[in-house]
């Protein structure tokens, strides 16, 4: 998708000293902030300090962020001074960049948090087997790196479909659009079509790219009023999803697309087990230190059992989020008996 560059940097000139600031605030007021969320967990009888474990863990985040921001004309002038940002070189100085930053979160995440994450299935991924078409369900803000570092562990190039939102983020803006992913609209389809095909060209054995369907966070607000307005839209997908209780209706736009645009890529689904009620900051400080492991479950589907029409691949969607909903159900069907 192509964005003015007028607007590209107006939206910079507030992000990026904004993150920069916010940055130096937290790392200078360290020696002061620190102690002080001690003293209020001392306080409030909070004796494994989940507001100082927060507090360190959002530390390492905006770090990374500024790095990314301080790096990122470093490797422009690298890159021929933007020249060749697109270049095989260019791309793998930025993954490293990504990649070093994601596994600094989840590594923060298991030692701050105590939220480690395990893998079921990593042996259908053998480096070389792709491309894939790797998507998941977007239940928090946590989960959107799980794909990324998943499939960078196991020595895949990961290129992502993202929000456009996420753009206020300076180190999304700046260091993940060098990398290959792309930032689509929320209610522009055609714009986001075409990002996303232009996202899948060059995708060679080695890509992986990643979408999450549903296009936001699930809340059972979000849920009614999507499966309200499929109904008036399309009656008959609204029944077949009707019983869809903790994920959203997914969107099979981008999906279609990027199986138009890799036709010999297999699918690959991620789905998570322990960051459902993880959904935003504020809630790590009601269960921090979780102690519970994230597992992330894989599992790949050859492409020849995918249907070739759209109507018919979109049915197939909604049957892989309907045994997605079902999984979820019995999980909490299961923790309410262990309680």
């Amino acid at each position: 998708m192509s964005e003015p560059l007028s607007a590209r940097w107006r939206r910079r000139a507030m992000s990026i000293p904004t993150m920069l600031g916010f940055t130096v605030l937290l790392v200078v007021g360290l020696p002061l902030l620190l102690p002080a969320a001690v003293v209020f967990d001392l306080v409030r009888g909070r004796l494994r300090m989940p507001t100082a474990r927060v507090y360190l863990f959002v530390l390492q985040y905006v770090v990374n962020d500024s790095l990314e921001i301080v790096l990122a004309p470093v490797f422009w002038a690298l890159a021929g001074f933007g020249t060749t940002l697109r270049s095989p070189a260019s791309r793998a100085r930025h993954l490293r960049l990504q990649n070093w930053s994601v596994r600094t979160m989840v590594n923060r995440a298991d030692q701050l948090l105590d939220l480690p994450v395990e893998v079921d299935g990593a042996d259908q991924l053998a480096r070389g087997s792709g491309p894939v078409i790797a998507i998941g369900r977007h239940a928090s803000l946590f989960d959107a790196s799980l794909p990324g570092l998943v499939m960078e562990q196991l020595g895949w190039h990961v290129r992502g479909v993202i929000m456009a939102e996420l753009l206020a983020d300076p180190g999304f803006d700046l260091i993940y659009r060098r990398t290959g992913s792309v930032f689509i609209p929320r209610d522009d389809g055609p714009a986001a079509v075409r990002a996303i095909e232009s996202m899948a060209a060059g995708a060679d054995a080695d890509t992986a790219l990643v979408i999450f369907p549903e296009g936001r966070l699930y809340r059972r607000p979000v849920r009614d009023r999507l499966l309200a307005r499929l109904a008036d839209s399309d009656p008959e997908r609204a029944a077949r999803l009707a019983d869809l209780r903790h994920l959203l209706p997914p969107r099979p736009g981008g999906f279609n697309a990027l199986l138009d645009a890799v036709p010999d890529a297999d699918v690959v689904l991620f789905d998570h087990r322990g960051l459902d009620n993880l959904r935003r900051l504020g809630d790590l400080l009601r269960v921090v230190p979780v102690g519970e492991a994230v597992t992330v479950t894989l599992r790949r589907f050859d492409r020849s059992g995918i249907p070739e029409d759209r109507p018919s691949r979109t049915a197939w969607l909604d049957q892989v989020w309907l045994d997605m909903d079902a999984a979820r159900e019995a999980d909490l069907r299961e923790e309410g008996v262990k309680r």
